[in-house]
Protein backbone atom coordinates (compact mmCIF):
# COMPACT_ATOMS: atom_id res chain seq x y z
CA UNK A 1 0.00 0.00 0.00
CA UNK A 2 2.78 2.35 0.83
CA UNK A 3 4.56 1.58 -2.43
CA UNK A 4 1.32 2.08 -4.34
CA UNK A 5 0.80 5.48 -2.82
CA UNK A 6 4.33 6.44 -3.68
CA UNK A 7 3.90 5.31 -7.28
CA UNK A 8 0.60 7.18 -7.58
CA UNK A 9 1.85 10.42 -6.00
CA UNK A 10 4.99 10.65 -8.09
CA UNK A 11 3.28 11.40 -11.44
CA UNK A 12 1.05 14.01 -9.71
CA UNK A 13 4.02 15.84 -8.26
CA UNK A 14 5.75 15.75 -11.61
CA UNK A 15 2.68 17.15 -13.32
CA UNK A 16 2.44 20.01 -10.83
CA UNK A 17 6.09 20.79 -11.32
CA UNK A 18 5.62 20.80 -15.09
CA UNK A 19 2.75 23.33 -14.91
CA UNK A 20 4.88 25.53 -12.70
CA UNK A 21 7.61 25.48 -15.35
CA UNK A 22 5.16 26.29 -18.14
CA UNK A 23 3.62 29.10 -16.09
CA UNK A 24 7.05 30.51 -15.36
CA UNK A 25 7.94 30.47 -19.06
CA UNK A 26 4.70 32.25 -19.96
CA UNK A 27 5.25 34.93 -17.34
CA UNK A 28 8.82 35.37 -18.48
CA UNK A 29 7.71 35.72 -22.10
CA UNK A 30 5.07 38.30 -21.17
CA UNK A 31 7.59 40.29 -19.15
CA UNK A 32 10.05 40.20 -22.04
CA UNK A 33 7.37 41.34 -24.48
CA UNK A 34 6.30 44.22 -22.23
CA UNK A 35 9.89 45.36 -21.82
CA UNK A 36 10.44 45.14 -25.57
CA UNK A 37 7.33 47.23 -26.28
CA UNK A 38 8.40 49.97 -23.90
CA UNK A 39 11.88 50.22 -25.34
CA UNK A 40 11.14 49.80 -29.05
CA UNK A 41 9.30 52.60 -30.85
CA UNK A 42 8.47 50.24 -33.68
CA UNK A 43 5.99 48.37 -31.47
CA UNK A 44 4.58 51.51 -29.86
CA UNK A 45 1.08 52.48 -31.00
CA UNK A 46 1.92 56.20 -30.97
CA UNK A 47 1.30 57.67 -34.46
CA UNK A 48 4.47 58.03 -36.52
CA UNK A 49 5.14 58.86 -40.16
CA UNK A 50 8.41 58.81 -42.04
CA UNK A 51 9.18 60.82 -45.15
CA UNK A 52 11.59 63.28 -46.70
CA UNK A 53 11.97 66.98 -47.42
CA UNK A 54 11.09 67.26 -51.09
CA UNK A 55 11.60 71.00 -51.73
CA UNK A 56 11.17 74.52 -50.37
CA UNK A 57 8.41 76.86 -51.54
CA UNK A 58 8.68 80.58 -52.32
CA UNK A 59 7.92 81.47 -48.70
CA UNK A 60 10.74 79.34 -47.28
CA UNK A 61 8.58 76.45 -46.03
CA UNK A 62 10.01 72.93 -46.16
CA UNK A 63 7.69 70.80 -48.30
CA UNK A 64 7.45 67.13 -47.33
CA UNK A 65 6.77 64.14 -49.59
CA UNK A 66 3.45 63.17 -48.00
CA UNK A 67 -0.04 64.61 -47.84
CA UNK A 68 -2.77 65.33 -45.31
CA UNK A 69 -4.31 61.97 -46.25
CA UNK A 70 -1.05 60.26 -45.28
CA UNK A 71 -1.06 62.11 -41.95
CA UNK A 72 -4.64 61.05 -41.29
CA UNK A 73 -3.90 57.44 -42.16
CA UNK A 74 -0.98 57.48 -39.72
CA UNK A 75 -3.26 58.72 -36.90
CA UNK A 76 -2.67 62.49 -36.90
CA UNK A 77 -5.49 65.04 -36.96
CA UNK A 78 -5.53 68.83 -37.27
CA UNK A 79 -4.99 70.45 -33.88
CA UNK A 80 -2.51 67.83 -32.64
CA UNK A 81 0.88 68.81 -31.25
CA UNK A 82 3.57 66.86 -33.07
CA UNK A 83 7.32 66.70 -33.40
CA UNK A 84 9.36 66.59 -36.58
CA UNK A 85 12.81 65.04 -36.36
CA UNK A 86 15.27 65.65 -39.19
CA UNK A 87 17.91 63.00 -39.92
CA UNK A 88 17.28 61.50 -36.48
CA UNK A 89 18.96 64.49 -34.83
CA UNK A 90 17.10 67.78 -34.60
CA UNK A 91 13.59 67.48 -33.13
CA UNK A 92 11.15 70.41 -33.37
CA UNK A 93 7.82 70.39 -31.52
CA UNK A 94 5.00 72.25 -33.24
CA UNK A 95 1.21 72.26 -33.77
CA UNK A 96 -0.37 70.72 -36.86
CA UNK A 97 -2.92 72.97 -38.59
CA UNK A 98 -4.51 73.56 -41.97
CA UNK A 99 -3.49 77.23 -41.93
CA UNK A 100 -0.84 79.57 -40.59
CA UNK A 101 -2.27 79.94 -37.10
CA UNK A 102 0.84 80.68 -35.02
CA UNK A 103 2.57 83.94 -34.26
CA UNK A 104 5.31 85.20 -36.56
CA UNK A 105 8.41 83.05 -36.25
CA UNK A 106 6.76 80.17 -34.40
CA UNK A 107 7.04 76.71 -35.98
CA UNK A 108 4.02 74.87 -37.31
CA UNK A 109 3.21 71.97 -39.61
CA UNK A 110 0.64 72.88 -42.25
CA UNK A 111 -1.78 70.98 -44.46
CA UNK A 112 -2.58 74.13 -46.45
CA UNK A 113 -5.52 73.53 -48.84
CA UNK A 114 -3.76 74.85 -51.97
CA UNK A 115 -0.39 73.19 -51.27
CA UNK A 116 0.33 69.84 -52.96
CA UNK A 117 1.76 68.33 -49.77
CA UNK A 118 2.43 68.88 -46.06
CA UNK A 119 5.00 71.49 -45.10
CA UNK A 120 6.60 72.83 -41.94
CA UNK A 121 7.91 76.33 -41.40
CA UNK A 122 8.43 79.17 -38.98
CA UNK A 123 5.32 81.25 -39.64
CA UNK A 124 5.82 84.09 -42.12
CA UNK A 125 9.61 83.85 -42.10
CA UNK A 126 10.38 80.35 -43.41
CA UNK A 127 12.63 77.74 -41.86
CA UNK A 128 15.93 78.98 -40.38
CA UNK A 129 19.06 78.89 -42.49
CA UNK A 130 20.38 75.69 -40.92
CA UNK A 131 17.27 73.82 -42.12
CA UNK A 132 17.54 74.93 -45.74
CA UNK A 133 19.13 72.91 -48.52
CA UNK A 134 18.04 69.59 -47.02
CA UNK A 135 16.12 68.19 -49.98
CA UNK A 136 16.03 64.40 -49.71
CA UNK A 137 16.81 64.33 -45.98
CA UNK A 138 14.67 62.09 -43.77
CA UNK A 139 11.97 63.43 -41.47
CA UNK A 140 9.99 61.53 -38.84
CA UNK A 141 6.69 62.89 -37.53
CA UNK A 142 5.63 61.74 -34.04
CA UNK A 143 2.68 62.55 -31.81
CA UNK A 144 3.38 64.73 -28.78
CA UNK A 145 -0.08 65.76 -27.56
CA UNK A 146 -3.28 64.53 -29.16
CA UNK A 147 -5.62 67.48 -29.77
CA UNK A 148 -3.30 69.81 -27.88
CA UNK A 149 -4.17 72.83 -30.09
CA UNK A 150 -7.61 71.82 -31.26
CA UNK A 151 -9.19 75.04 -29.92
CA UNK A 152 -6.92 77.19 -32.09
CA UNK A 153 -7.55 74.94 -35.10
CA UNK A 154 -11.30 75.27 -34.68
CA UNK A 155 -11.16 79.02 -34.14
CA UNK A 156 -8.90 79.87 -37.05
CA UNK A 157 -9.82 77.27 -39.65
CA UNK A 158 -12.75 79.26 -40.95
CA UNK A 159 -13.35 78.89 -44.67
CA UNK A 160 -14.74 81.51 -47.00
CA UNK A 161 -16.34 81.09 -50.41
CA UNK A 162 -15.23 82.55 -53.72
CA UNK A 163 -18.78 82.37 -55.01
CA UNK A 164 -20.42 85.80 -54.97
CA UNK A 165 -23.86 84.19 -54.81
CA UNK A 166 -23.18 82.80 -51.33
CA UNK A 167 -22.79 86.32 -49.90
CA UNK A 168 -26.36 87.50 -50.22
CA UNK A 169 -26.33 90.05 -47.40
CA UNK A 170 -23.29 92.15 -48.29
CA UNK A 171 -22.34 94.56 -51.06
CA UNK A 172 -19.95 93.89 -53.93
CA UNK A 173 -17.38 96.09 -52.19
CA UNK A 174 -17.66 94.06 -48.98
CA UNK A 175 -17.35 90.82 -50.95
CA UNK A 176 -14.15 92.29 -52.45
CA UNK A 177 -12.99 93.33 -48.96
CA UNK A 178 -12.62 96.84 -50.37
CA UNK A 179 -13.18 99.92 -48.26
CA UNK A 180 -11.86 103.32 -47.32
CA UNK A 181 -9.73 103.63 -44.20
CA UNK A 182 -10.89 106.29 -41.76
CA UNK A 183 -8.95 106.19 -38.50
CA UNK A 184 -7.02 108.72 -36.47
CA UNK A 185 -6.45 111.77 -38.65
CA UNK A 186 -6.97 109.92 -41.93
CA UNK A 187 -10.25 111.14 -43.45
CA UNK A 188 -12.31 108.92 -45.67
CA UNK A 189 -11.47 108.99 -49.37
CA UNK A 190 -7.65 109.17 -49.20
CA UNK A 191 -6.55 105.68 -48.17
CA UNK A 192 -8.27 102.45 -49.21
CA UNK A 193 -7.61 98.75 -48.66
CA UNK A 194 -8.79 95.70 -50.58
CA UNK A 195 -8.11 92.23 -51.89
CA UNK A 196 -6.16 92.03 -55.13
CA UNK A 197 -7.44 94.08 -58.09
CA UNK A 198 -5.03 92.19 -60.39
CA UNK A 199 -5.03 88.47 -59.51
CA UNK A 200 -8.44 86.81 -59.75
CA UNK A 201 -7.58 83.57 -57.95
CA UNK A 202 -10.19 84.24 -55.28
CA UNK A 203 -12.70 85.64 -57.79
CA UNK A 204 -12.70 89.16 -56.40
CA UNK A 205 -10.38 91.17 -58.69
CA UNK A 206 -13.11 92.47 -61.00
CA UNK A 207 -15.24 93.59 -58.04
CA UNK A 208 -12.22 95.34 -56.51
CA UNK A 209 -11.33 97.06 -59.77
CA UNK A 210 -14.88 98.29 -60.27
CA UNK A 211 -14.92 99.69 -56.74
CA UNK A 212 -11.55 101.44 -57.15
CA UNK A 213 -12.74 103.02 -60.38
CA UNK A 214 -15.90 104.28 -58.68
CA UNK A 215 -13.77 105.85 -55.94
CA UNK A 216 -11.30 107.29 -58.48
CA UNK A 217 -8.37 105.59 -56.76
CA UNK A 218 -5.20 106.65 -58.57
CA UNK A 219 -2.27 104.82 -56.90
CA UNK A 220 -1.83 101.20 -55.84
CA UNK A 221 0.55 99.87 -53.18
CA UNK A 222 0.75 96.21 -54.20
CA UNK A 223 2.09 93.99 -51.39
CA UNK A 224 1.70 90.69 -53.25
CA UNK A 225 3.17 90.76 -56.74
CA UNK A 226 6.43 90.92 -58.60
CA UNK A 227 6.43 92.39 -62.09
CA UNK A 228 6.62 88.89 -63.55
CA UNK A 229 3.50 87.84 -61.66
CA UNK A 230 1.47 90.91 -62.47
CA UNK A 231 2.20 90.57 -66.18
CA UNK A 232 0.79 87.04 -66.11
CA UNK A 233 -2.67 88.13 -64.94
CA UNK A 234 -5.76 88.73 -67.03
CA UNK A 235 -6.39 92.08 -65.36
CA UNK A 236 -9.67 93.98 -65.18
CA UNK A 237 -9.64 97.09 -67.41
CA UNK A 238 -9.26 99.73 -64.69
CA UNK A 239 -6.52 97.76 -62.94
CA UNK A 240 -4.67 97.46 -66.25
CA UNK A 241 -4.95 101.21 -66.80
CA UNK A 242 -3.35 101.84 -63.38
CA UNK A 243 -0.53 99.40 -64.15
CA UNK A 244 0.15 100.69 -67.64
CA UNK A 245 -0.04 104.28 -66.40
CA UNK A 246 2.80 103.67 -63.92
CA UNK A 247 0.60 104.06 -60.86
CA UNK A 248 1.40 100.72 -59.17
CA UNK A 249 4.15 100.50 -56.54
CA UNK A 250 5.31 96.90 -56.30
CA UNK A 251 6.28 95.87 -52.78
CA UNK A 252 5.98 92.07 -52.45
CA UNK A 253 6.15 91.10 -48.77
CA UNK A 254 6.17 87.79 -46.90
CA UNK A 255 4.05 89.08 -44.00
CA UNK A 256 6.84 89.12 -41.41
CA UNK A 257 7.23 92.72 -40.22
CA UNK A 258 10.28 91.77 -38.15
CA UNK A 259 12.35 90.76 -41.19
CA UNK A 260 14.98 93.10 -42.63
CA UNK A 261 13.78 92.43 -46.17
CA UNK A 262 10.23 93.33 -45.17
CA UNK A 263 11.33 96.59 -43.60
CA UNK A 264 13.61 97.59 -46.46
CA UNK A 265 10.94 96.97 -49.09
CA UNK A 266 8.16 98.65 -47.11
CA UNK A 267 10.15 101.76 -46.16
CA UNK A 268 11.23 102.22 -49.78
CA UNK A 269 7.60 101.90 -50.94
CA UNK A 270 6.30 104.34 -48.33
CA UNK A 271 8.94 106.87 -49.38
CA UNK A 272 7.57 106.65 -52.93
CA UNK A 273 3.89 106.83 -52.00
CA UNK A 274 3.52 110.64 -51.57
CA UNK A 275 5.08 111.28 -54.99
CA UNK A 276 2.07 109.55 -56.54
CA UNK A 277 -1.43 111.05 -56.60
CA UNK A 278 -4.07 110.15 -54.01
CA UNK A 279 -6.36 108.35 -53.38
CA UNK A 280 -4.25 105.30 -52.55
CA UNK A 281 -5.14 101.64 -52.13
CA UNK A 282 -3.12 99.02 -50.23
CA UNK A 283 -3.70 95.37 -51.10
CA UNK A 284 -2.21 91.87 -51.00
CA UNK A 285 -4.15 88.76 -52.11
CA UNK A 286 -7.02 88.70 -49.62
CA UNK A 287 -6.41 92.09 -48.01
CA UNK A 288 -6.04 90.49 -44.57
CA UNK A 289 -2.59 90.08 -43.05
CA UNK A 290 -0.01 91.97 -45.12
CA UNK A 291 -2.58 94.64 -45.93
CA UNK A 292 -3.75 94.63 -42.32
CA UNK A 293 -0.23 95.14 -40.99
CA UNK A 294 0.62 98.01 -43.34
CA UNK A 295 -2.73 99.73 -42.81
CA UNK A 296 -2.30 99.37 -39.05
CA UNK A 297 1.09 101.06 -39.35
CA UNK A 298 -0.33 103.94 -41.40
CA UNK A 299 -3.36 104.33 -39.15
CA UNK A 300 -1.26 104.41 -35.99
CA UNK A 301 1.23 106.79 -37.59
CA UNK A 302 -1.65 109.17 -38.25
CA UNK A 303 -2.94 109.12 -34.69
CA UNK A 304 -5.30 106.13 -34.55
CA UNK A 305 -5.92 104.42 -31.22
CA UNK A 306 -5.53 100.72 -30.56
CA UNK A 307 -9.31 100.35 -30.60
CA UNK A 308 -9.56 101.99 -34.04
CA UNK A 309 -6.79 99.81 -35.47
CA UNK A 310 -8.40 96.63 -34.14
CA UNK A 311 -11.86 97.64 -35.38
CA UNK A 312 -10.60 98.19 -38.93
CA UNK A 313 -8.63 94.93 -38.86
CA UNK A 314 -11.72 92.92 -37.89
CA UNK A 315 -13.90 94.36 -40.66
CA UNK A 316 -12.02 92.01 -42.99
CA UNK A 317 -13.17 88.99 -40.97
CA UNK A 318 -16.73 90.26 -41.06
CA UNK A 319 -16.52 90.52 -44.85
CA UNK A 320 -15.08 87.05 -45.36
CA UNK A 321 -16.57 85.05 -42.47
CA UNK A 322 -19.50 87.09 -41.11
CA UNK A 323 -18.09 87.29 -37.59
CA UNK A 324 -18.06 90.27 -35.25
CA UNK A 325 -16.57 91.23 -31.86
CA UNK A 326 -20.07 91.51 -30.41
CA UNK A 327 -21.30 88.07 -31.46
CA UNK A 328 -17.95 86.26 -31.50
CA UNK A 329 -15.78 87.96 -28.85
CA UNK A 330 -13.54 84.97 -28.05
CA UNK A 331 -12.87 84.18 -31.69
CA UNK A 332 -12.12 87.81 -32.54
CA UNK A 333 -9.84 88.13 -29.52
CA UNK A 334 -7.92 85.04 -30.65
CA UNK A 335 -7.53 86.46 -34.16
CA UNK A 336 -6.28 89.80 -32.90
CA UNK A 337 -3.88 88.23 -30.42
CA UNK A 338 -2.32 85.77 -32.85
CA UNK A 339 -2.27 87.96 -35.95
CA UNK A 340 -2.45 91.70 -35.35
CA UNK A 341 -0.95 92.15 -31.89
CA UNK A 342 2.36 90.51 -32.77
CA UNK A 343 2.82 93.05 -35.53
CA UNK A 344 1.80 96.01 -33.37
CA UNK A 345 4.16 94.94 -30.59
CA UNK A 346 7.07 94.97 -33.01
CA UNK A 347 6.17 98.33 -34.58
CA UNK A 348 5.59 99.89 -31.15
CA UNK A 349 8.63 98.34 -29.49
CA UNK A 350 6.74 96.71 -26.60
CA UNK A 351 7.12 93.16 -25.32
CA UNK A 352 3.74 92.63 -23.66
CA UNK A 353 0.48 92.82 -25.58
CA UNK A 354 -1.28 94.07 -22.47
CA UNK A 355 0.53 97.37 -23.09
CA UNK A 356 -0.95 97.85 -26.55
CA UNK A 357 -4.14 99.76 -25.60
CA UNK A 358 -2.09 102.50 -23.91
CA UNK A 359 0.56 103.03 -26.62
CA UNK A 360 0.95 106.44 -28.27
CA UNK A 361 0.98 105.00 -31.78
CA UNK A 362 1.76 108.24 -33.60
CA UNK A 363 4.98 108.59 -31.62
CA UNK A 364 5.85 104.89 -31.51
CA UNK A 365 5.32 104.30 -35.22
CA UNK A 366 7.19 107.49 -36.12
CA UNK A 367 10.14 106.14 -34.13
CA UNK A 368 9.84 102.83 -35.96
CA UNK A 369 9.97 104.44 -39.41
CA UNK A 370 12.77 106.84 -38.49
CA UNK A 371 14.85 104.01 -37.06
CA UNK A 372 14.36 101.98 -40.23
CA UNK A 373 15.69 104.48 -42.73
CA UNK A 374 13.03 107.14 -43.24
CA UNK A 375 14.06 110.77 -42.77
CA UNK A 376 11.96 113.26 -40.81
CA UNK A 377 11.08 115.11 -43.99
CA UNK A 378 9.96 111.90 -45.69
CA UNK A 379 7.92 110.99 -42.62
CA UNK A 380 6.20 114.39 -42.53
CA UNK A 381 5.48 114.18 -46.26
CA UNK A 382 3.90 110.73 -45.83
CA UNK A 383 1.68 111.85 -42.96
CA UNK A 384 0.62 114.93 -44.92
CA UNK A 385 -0.27 112.83 -47.97
CA UNK A 386 -2.50 110.55 -45.84
CA UNK A 387 -4.24 113.21 -43.78
CA UNK A 388 -4.79 116.24 -46.02
CA UNK A 389 -7.44 115.99 -48.72
CA UNK A 390 -6.65 117.44 -52.12
CA UNK A 391 -9.05 120.18 -53.20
Amino acid sequence: MKNYQSKCMYPSALLQSGWRSVLSLVLLSLLTLMTSCSDDDTIDNTPMLKGKISSYNEFGAAMLDFTEADMTKAGFTLGDVISITIDGKKEIVMPYYDGFYTRNGEFLCVAYPTYPSICFTANNIGVPKELTGLEGHEVIVRMKEKGGRIDVQRALSMKYSNDRETYTNISDAQFANARTVSAGNIPGGILYRSSSPFCNDIQRAFYVSKYLESENVKTVLNLADTEEKILSYDMPPYSRSLWEGGHVILCPLKADPTADDYNNRLIDALKQLPSHPAPYVVHCMEGKDRTGYVCALLEGLCGATYEEIVADYLVTYSNYYNISPVEDPVLCSTLVSLRLNTCLMYYAGVSNEAQLPSVDYAQAFSNYLLSHGMSQQQLDTLIHALTVSNP
